[in-house]
This record gives structure tokens, sequence and C-alpha cells, in this order.
């Protein structure tokens, strides 16, 4: 492999690994926060509230990934229409 195409590469990487930590670090973040609001609920309720405690993870994190993409359609309508 030359140079060239090893510096393409480590590029790619780096711009990948930049974009998930920068761009989706709203998503990791509320993503962590529904996990530690998953376990809250399952630690501090009765046993019937702790065996349903993994739906309420799963409302969670469909609820944070679709104000996720509603936020990116904004940011891209935005970007395609300029004011």
């Amino acid at each position: 492999m030359s140079t060239r195409a090893m510096s393409s590469v480590l590029r790619a990487i780096w711009d990948n690994t930049y974009g998930l930590l920068v761009d989706d670090g709203q998503l990791a973040i509320g993503a962590i926060a529904a996990l530690a609001i998953t376990w809250l609920v399952a630690q501090m309720s009765d046993e019937t509230v702790r065996e349903n405690a993994g739906w309420l993870l799963l409302v969670l994190v469909l609820a944070l990934v679709l104000a996720n993409l509603y936020r990116a359609g904004r940011n891209a309508r935005r970007q395609r229409n300029p004011r």
C-alpha cells in the first residue's frame, strides 16, 4: 500500500471517528441517559415495573432516535433553503 493510500485510509478513519464523537455525541449522551433512567426505575420500583423496564428503555431510545431524525431533517431543510 502506498503512502498516499495509507494517508487516505487514515484520514477516512479519523473523519468517521470524529463524526461519531461530535455529530452523534448528543445521540450517545441521550442513549446513556435513557439507560440510566431505566436503571433507576428498575432499582426503585416493585417487581412488576422491574420486569417491564426493558420496554421503558425501548420507548426512550426510540423517542431519542425520532427526535434526532426530526432535528437532522430540519437542519437539512435549513441548509437547502437558506433565508
